[in-house]
């Protein structure tokens, strides 16, 4: 293989290689450490001539009835939900998909709670940094129309400015659909004496939160086997991400909403609120039991008032455009919503999201008319290797053009090694008169990385591909690695504890490919290109060998089905080119 050929080869690796951290870069997963959190107490406020029980800010101190810790679970079983409710402040403890399996095959649970005692839900006084209303509530659940609503109740008494305690009730109630991941919160607040009271604590009336974290249960947050990220969509229907560093492990995000959301691989909880504008608070703050948190707040401004109810909404499901799309139009959801454009959680790339898009279209129509995705990602990778085909041709042909050239490259090199000036004018005219570029053979390999990088970005996080099988019992989840056997406990450097077949196809299919790309003349260079040429075709496959040991099995289904074709490709090319040869002779 010659000097240029080599280099274009290199180029493209290194491409290929910066493509798989890419995310790492831009969305860098931070690992937090532990910190104390203190509870943020306000500064009294000044004390007034002449208080009354109306006036004044709220303070954080609540007087309620003695809590004895002894606390109901409220059970709500739908089509899509396995929910867990407490009167513990009206909170959340579990939701459980039912259909979507945790690795160990029980229903996935959204609420990631490990040893933390937090659950999700818990109502502040003021901003984020206060103590959850605890205590237990009163609790009724009953059935509305085919809709199951759980109400909590429960009386405080608030200290209002410098005056007496103001009898409070505080209700919260949750709306379930039967077959939607959806869930409705109604916050309400009422003024037991009838008199308008200032709910004011900090410079806000309350926060809603949901933490500690999402779900599935995972090992590491790698950008690559799963990841959190914090979405919001504006007003203005402006998408916007919320980055976190370990430096900067809470951001608020003030104006108008249409909804917020902690985004993971597969699944996503996002946050709507009504016509108030909430001030957003993302965190990933540790929590006690639990390093590894991902919060969302909603605090809601001060307000003046007997009586006022917030309605919240909360998609907690899969990242599933058909799910997802469902509430862009009030007559395919139970709560009337539309045009909430939920699917733009879905991760796309900025520059290459339109052709990320065309190729999902593919793989999803390729889907329909065979419904595997296996076989769909085959149809697919066919698509992409017959849109390419010309450029692949193009790409064989300048390289074949080059190393036919490379003897006399070498006698103008050895004739002017002394003199580079002179050198590159000799090898530009040479280029000039055959009618040949050095980099001819690297562009259309180049022009194809655009394509690649779309789909690796589609098949790494397609939602679709999550428990997808092709050929079972070997590949049962599209979107995990493929195994033929499992030695754990016993682990092995590079490779873990799993022997993957899918790696070493591609492995192999790429060294071949490699093999056949080689022009014909092209063993013939000195002993130092020899010895380039074969690290080319020995040592980067070994290489993407490990790179890509643990990507998911529809990813190196796809690189492992275009060497194959790629071969084909070639043992085509080659043939032609003998044909004309002899033709010539």
């Amino acid at each position: 293989m010659e000097k240029n050929t080599i280099i274009a080869v290199i180029l493209c690796v290194i491409v290929i290689s910066a493509g798989y951290f890419v995310q790492a870069i831009f969305f860098p997963v931070e690992e937090p450490k532990p910190v104390q959190q203190e509870a943020v107490t306000p500064a009294p406020e000044e004390a007034a001539p002449e208080a009354s029980d109306s006036a004044g800010p709220v303070q954080v101190q609540v007087n309620t009835t003695p809590d004895t810790g002894s606390y109901q679970d409220v059970n709500v079983e739908t089509d899509v939900f396995s929910a867990v409710l407490t009167t513990k402040g009206g909170s959340v403890k579990s939701i459980k998909l039912k259909g979507h399996a945790e690795k160990e095959g029980q229903n996935l649970e959204m609420i990631y709670r490990k040893e933390s005692q937090m659950n999700a839900f818990e109502l502040y006084f003021g901003d984020i940094n206060g103590q959850p209303l605890g205590g237990a509530f009163a609790v009724n659940q009953f059935k509305q129309g085919n809709d199951t609503v759980v109400e909590f109740r429960k009386d405080v008494n608030l200290t209002v400015g410098n005056g007496n305690p103001v009898p409070v009730e505080i209700k919260k109630t949750y709306t379930f659909k039967p077959d939607e991941y959806m869930v409705e919160l109604a916050v309400e607040f009422t003024s037991r004496t009838g008199k308008a009271i200032n709910f004011n604590s900090n410079g806000y009336a309350y926060s809603l939160g949901f933490g500690p974290q999402i779900g599935p249960q995972f090992t590491k947050l790698d950008n690559r086997e799963d990841f959190r990220r914090y979405v919001t969509l504006n007003g203005d229907k402006k998408k916007k991400m919320v980055k976190l560093t370990k430096s900067d492990m809470t951001k608020e995000v003030t104006g108008r909403t249409v909804w917020s959301a902690i985004s993971g691989k597969y699944f996503a909880v996002i946050g709507i609120t009504d016509a108030t504008e909430y001030v957003t608070t993302f965190s990933q703050l540790p929590v006690a039991g639990q390093e590894n948190a991902s919060r969302m707040f909603f605090s809601r401004p001060v307000v003046k008032s007997t009586n006022f109810i917030d309605t919240f909404k909360f998609y907690i499901g899969p990242k599933s455009s058909s799910e997802l799309r469902r509430y862009d139009s009030a007559d395919t959801n139970g709560f009337g919503m539309t045009k909430m454009e939920l699917d733009r959680v879905l991760d796309s790339g900025a520059i290459l999201g339109w052709l990320q898009a065309i190729l999902k279209w593919l793989l999803i129509s390729f889907h329909k008319l065979i419904p595997n995705y296996g076989v769909a990602i085959i149809l697919l990778t066919i698509v992409v290797k017959i849109v390419l085909y010309p450029l692949t041709k193009k790409s064989f042909e300048s390289s074949a053009k080059m190393s036919a050239l490379s003897p006399k490259m070498k006698e103008i090199q050895d004739k002017y090694k002394n003199n580079p000036q002179k050198l590159n004018a000799e090898l530009a005219a040479l280029y000039k008169r055959e009618g040949v570029s050095p980099l001819s053979g690297c562009f259309p390999i180049l022009l194809q990385m655009p394509i690649f990088f779309a789909l690796y970005g589609l098949l790494n996080s397609f939602f679709e591909l999550r428990g997808a099988g092709f050929l079972e019992p070997w590949i049962t989840d599209l979107s995990q690695p493929d195994s033929i056997w499992n030695f754990a406990p016993t682990s092995i450097l590079f490779i873990g504890s799993d022997i993957r077949l899918l790696p070493i196809l591609m492995a192999v299919s790429q060294i071949i490919s490699s093999k056949l790309m080689q022009p014909a003349g092209s063993s013939g260079g000195s002993s130092q290109q020899q010895s380039q040429m074969k690290m080319m075709t020995y040592a980067m496959p070994i290489i993407f060998l490990f790179v890509l040991y643990d990507v998911s099995s529809g990813l190196l289904l796809y690189w492992t089905m275009t060497n194959i074709l790629s071969i084909g490709q070639q043992l085509y090319i080659n043939h032609r080119q003998k044909v004309k040869a002899k033709a010539k002779a």
